[in-house]
């Protein structure tokens, strides 16, 4: 018999609501969105998600290690540590060959052998002024104990299409920073900055910048950089008659001791696009001047590269006694040259300017 009391009627609305509460939590908390999954790493994730799926289950493992290689490979070179810290990259030992140096030779000198020295450099040409690395395990440069190359003056060291282009001593770790410019902006804070980390460097002048920037030369002075001269106009002297180069000469030295008594571009001087013939030769020696070309060409001229592929190359070129060659600040050599002086800088390279490293 069913219970009708005033009293039961009452309670049963209570019951009743408090199991549609108890129902309601108990849905809520299985509808409840379970914790997301920790974010894989980003190496992992790219080798073993990404990768994987297309390759036989068999090389999995091998193409994760090579992904994780191509994380800090130029190509991918943004991803490396930032400059100046503690895991920038310790290179192998290079060589900067010297004319009628032979595989050989080098093999000996290094104490390894001319197979591994080859196979460490597949795209031996066996130019002189090229850069090449020396195996793991090889005796380095500064190490070897068999003579340079005799040199008892500048017109012994090695000349090439733009000039000379390789320092006396070639296995200790020196390098000289050269900069063609005219005026930039940025180009003093460089200056100052090269000073501040005790760098000596030689900049090459264009006269027709002095024409309006005569302040130019105590900027390089007074920072302790060493001067040269880079023609007036920056036109390729190669179709100028011989009166014109020499002019071109003269008015940048003029106009360079018209900014700072006693200043001199002399006896240094880069041609326009290195482009040089006998002729130019000849003129700029009755001038004073020696030709200066380099051996590594950053390439900052080349209006698609960026501060990375300008990092890359010149790491890729850099050895002992070479003379590497900037302009005036721009996009990419701005953010690239500090990167550049800590990679060398970590590898136990010294800077000297140009005339420092010639010097026999």
């Amino acid at each position: 018999m069913t219970d009708k009391s005033p009293h039961s009627r009452s309670r049963n609305p209570a019951v009743l609501a408090l199991l549609l509460v108890i129902v309601g939590l108990f849905l809520v908390v299985l509808g409840r969105p379970r914790p997301a999954a920790r974010l894989a790493d980003p190496v992992s994730d790219i080798s073993l998600t990404a990768v994987a799926p297309s390759l036989p289950t068999t090389t999995v493992a091998q193409t994760a290690s090579t992904e994780t290689h191509l994380a800090v490979s130029p190509v991918a070179v943004a991803t490396l540590p930032a400059a100046g810290s503690s895991l920038e990259p310790a290179a192998l030992a290079t060589y900067c060959l010297w004319p009628g140096d032979t595989a050989s030779q080098i093999a000996a000198s290094a104490g390894i052998s001319e197979a591994a020295l080859l196979a460490a450099n597949p795209a031996w040409s066996g130019q002189a002024g090229t850069a090449i690395r020396l195996p793991a395990g090889s005796i380095p440069p500064w190490e070897w104990t068999d003579p340079l190359p005799a040199v008892s003056g500048l017109n012994d060291l090695p000349f090439g299409v733009s000039g000379y282009y390789l320092g006396r001593n070639n296995r200790q770790r020196q390098v000289a920073l050269s900069f063609d410019v005219g005026y930039a902006e940025g180009n003093l804070a460089r200056m100052e900055m090269l000073k501040q980390r005790g760098i000596a460097a030689t900049f090459f002048v264009l006269g027709g910048a002095l024409v309006k920037h005569p302040d130019i030369i105590g900027q390089i002075l007074d920072n302790g950089h060493e001067l040269g001269n880079h023609s007036f106009t920056h036109d390729n002297m190669l179709g100028m008659e011989p009166g014109i180069v020499a002019w071109e000469l003269q008015i940048t030295e003029q106009l360079t001791g018209e900014a700072r008594a006693g200043a001199s571009t002399k006896p240094l001087f880069r041609a326009p696009f290195g482009a040089i013939n006998d002729e130019v030769i000849a003129v700029a020696e009755r001038e004073g001047y020696h030709l200066i070309g380099w051996t590594v060409d950053s390439r900052d001229w080349t209006e698609q590269i960026s501060a990375d592929a300008l990092y890359q190359r010149v790491v890729d070129h850099v050895c002992p006694g070479a003379i590497i060659a900037f302009h005036d600040v721009n996009e990419a050599n701005g953010p690239a040259l500090p990167r550049l002086l800590d990679y060398l800088d970590h590898n136990g390279y010294r800077y000297v300017t140009v005339s420092q490293i010639l010097a026999p």
